[in-house]
């Protein structure tokens, strides 16, 4: 959680935390990491009145982090600059639902919404509505099944599918004789 990783969106959840706590009760946001932004965040949440509701985690080595998503009900970064997005794999392999920002290669990670759901990262609107559906269980039945999100997961990234792609790819690029 560096200052120069202002765009995973942490910003926002927080600003929408209150009314996700409204709509949806008891609900912590865990932010995982370490870096030089935790007491901008800290004293934001304490701005906003949330502080009691936010855990800061710290640095959490690669072993723990399974057990990290399967202890959390949605792993949400709604970023506006993210890559591929690898931290959203690894939560949806742990059978954690997912919600991602549409303006990154968030899309690519959750197959254009199918594996999770995608709002707008600058609409705190959309933040808010797009957490408490997935705190509430709106959503395809399968994205609340461990067992089946990470089969779907499986099926769109798998070594079996990336080994498709990659003969399609292959076949594709040489040339006809």
């Amino acid at each position: 959680m560096n200052a120069a990783e202002g765009y995973k969106g942490y910003d926002q959840i927080l600003r929408c935390l209150p009314e996700i706590r409204r709509r949806c009760g008891k609900v912590r946001f865990l932010i995982a990491g370490s870096g030089s932004d935790r007491a901008r965040l800290e004293a934001m949440a304490k701005d906003l009145g949330v502080a009691e509701h936010v855990i800061f985690a710290g640095f959490v080595p690669d072993e723990e982090l399974p057990d990290h998503y399967r202890l959390a009900d949605v792993f949400a970064m709604p970023s506006t600059g993210e890559g591929f997005g690898i931290v959203f794999l690894e939560a949806l392999a742990c059978g954690t639902p997912v919600l991602a920002g549409n303006r990154d290669g968030s899309t690519d990670a959750l197959d254009a919404g199918r594996l999770g759901t995608l709002v707008d990262p600058l609409s705190d609107e959309e933040i808010t509505d797009g957490l408490s559906a997935l705190l509430q269980h709106k959503g395809p039945e399968w994205w609340f099944d461990p067992q089946h999100l990470s089969k779907e997961l499986k099926a769109t990234y798998g070594r079996a599918r990336f080994r498709e792609k990659i003969a399609d790819l292959i076949g594709s690029a040489v040339p006809a004789t």
